[in-house]
């Protein structure tokens, strides 16, 4: 078998055991059908690229056309705001950014850079272009971008014996100036003070510690893998499911993200070590084969893998389509032999089989889940109260832990005069989310004072499980107030 092959071989076996941890180890089968559902796409764009060729050239004008546009809409949206009010700020797109945090057009400024790198035309307007890329990845704030460039710059100047070593140099002293100017442990140099105060007035970005608390996320990843059940100790949390370990292991509930900010830990704690695996010899054969054959595809997907170590960006699908494409193309053979298309055919078919299985299921649940929202609402507005309760167990069997739901359920049972289930939901916060549960834990109490129920008993019984939760000094003041107030006792030292 074509080693080529072993790239399409292990991104199956990847997906297979990703099947089988949405199956087995998921916590919200909602969120793992929808990544699932994702990843089989993602699949089905490396076999198509890998059989279909797209000349460099092609691949950099169609990069750059798109870089070009989304860097215009930035442009325009910082100078006038209301003309381009149709963007959104969602945090998870690379146009805009949320206040005080960085997008992530500078993350797509580095592929263009790398494209154009690869196929330079005339060198004046193409250095134009490159400084301009680098000007959106220094305003945009990407870390990540820098980093991926560099590596690209570093692996060409080896194979090339020298001749990128200059261009590496300049970008790794622009990456030094753009990162202390957005560091907080160089705010003390007057330079850089002065330039910080500049960045946080004109473009609302605030310095950040040199790390980003990546240092405080990646060992709690390993904190929720070691405090896993067998099964999600086997085959992770579930696809698109890390955010309910990571409020109960992290330091604090300020150090709770949703994600991991690194694609191999990402991997590693919602699909297990067995998914990451073959995931790591899919990336291997792909650098592997693209970086012997010296493919110009290979430096755009060596980019991206990189980028994907110290940032979110492999939760974005633009992102992760071209990720795959730049992998298909690394290992694209032109004269395949007919044992290898029936080969790919069927990987391929089984590929399909899973896009179009995760695909029925996520969209059939999500139908379910909004006819029964639907249904809910009726049967609230005609006090039907042996629907709503039937309705309500079909919804938390679907998103069993989600902190807004939980919270509306738990409303909808008070105003039926059924206080026990709604202070079980209320109590439900606990499980997977500390400070929403903290957030509405006076009105629970109240629930339980006028349900009589002992609430000195019910705080000491507590107080192990709040040892536990990760409050901070200033969370623990507060609880410690609510239970002195409630109960005349300390809960949480």
């Amino acid at each position: 078998m074509s080693i080529s092959l072993y790239s399409l071989l292990s991104i199956l076996l990847y997906l297979t055991i990703l099947f089988f941890s949405s199956l087995f180890g998921s916590i919200n089968t909602l969120h793992s059908s929808y990544q699932l559902f994702l990843q089989s796409l993602y699949g089905c764009v490396f076999v198509f690229s890998s059989f279909i060729y797209m000349k460099p050239k092609l691949q950099k004008i169609l990069i750059i056309l798109c870089f070009s546009i989304t860097a215009l809409l930035f442009i325009g949206h910082t100078i006038s705001p209301s003309l381009f009010s149709f963007l959104t700020t969602d945090p998870y797109q690379f146009i805009l950014r949320i206040q005080n945090e960085h997008n992530h057009l500078g993350d797509f400024a580095g592929i263009a850079f790398v494209a154009t790198l690869l196929n330079p035309l005339h060198w004046i307007p193409t250095i134009l272009f490159l400084l301009f890329t680098v000007g959106i990845m220094a305003v945009s704030f990407s870390k990540s971008a820098f980093l991926g460039v560099l590596v690209v710059f570093f692996v060409l100047a080896i194979q090339k014996k020298g001749k990128y070593l200059l261009g590496f140099l300049i970008i790794l002293l622009i990456s030094l100036i753009t990162i202390a100017i957005y560091t907080k442990e160089f705010s003390g140099i007057p330079l850089i003070q002065s330039s910080q105060k500049i960045m946080t007035q004109t473009l609302h970005l605030n310095p950040k510690p040199l790390l980003s608390v990546r240092d405080s996320y990646y060992p709690q990843v390993f904190r929720a893998w070691k405090s896993a059940p067998l099964e999600q100790f086997l085959f992770g949390y579930g696809p698109g499911n890390y955010i309910y370990p990571s409020v109960k292991t992290g330091v604090t509930t300020d150090l709770t993200p949703a994600e991991t900010h690194n694609i191999f830990l990402s991997i590693f704690i919602e699909s297990g070590f067995l998914s990451l695996f073959w995931f790591l010899i899919f990336c291997i054969v792909i650098l592997f084969v693209g970086l012997k054959q010296k493919n110009p595809s290979v430096y755009l997907f060596l980019y991206l893998l990189v980028n994907f170590q110290t940032d979110y960006t492999y939760i974005i699908p633009f992102f992760m389509v071209l990720f795959f494409f730049f992998a298909g193309q690394s290992v694209y053979k032109k004269d395949k032999s007919r044992r290898e298309k029936i080969i790919m055919g069927i990987f391929f078919s089984i590929i399909l089989i899973y896009t179009i299985y995760s695909g029925v299921t996520y969209f059939s649940l999500k139908q379910n889940k909004n006819m029964l929202e639907t249904q809910l609402t009726q049967a609230t507005i005609q006090q039907d109260k042996k629907t709503v309760q039937q309705t309500l167990k079909s919804l938390e069997e679907l998103t069993p832990y989600e902190e807004s739901e939980l919270v509306k359920w738990s409303s909808i049972q008070e105003a039926f005069g059924n206080a026990p289930e709604a202070i079980r939901l209320l109590e439900k916060l606990s499980v997977y989310s500390p400070r929403w549960y903290l957030l509405y834990l006076p009105h629970q109490l109240d629930l339980q004072k006028k349900s009589n129920i002992d609430l000195n008993k019910y705080l000491m019984e507590r107080k192990k499980d709040f040892a536990k939760f990760p409050f901070t000094k200033e969370e623990k003041k507060q609880l410690n107030t609510l239970c002195e107030t409630y109960a005349k006792i300390s809960c949480v030292e």
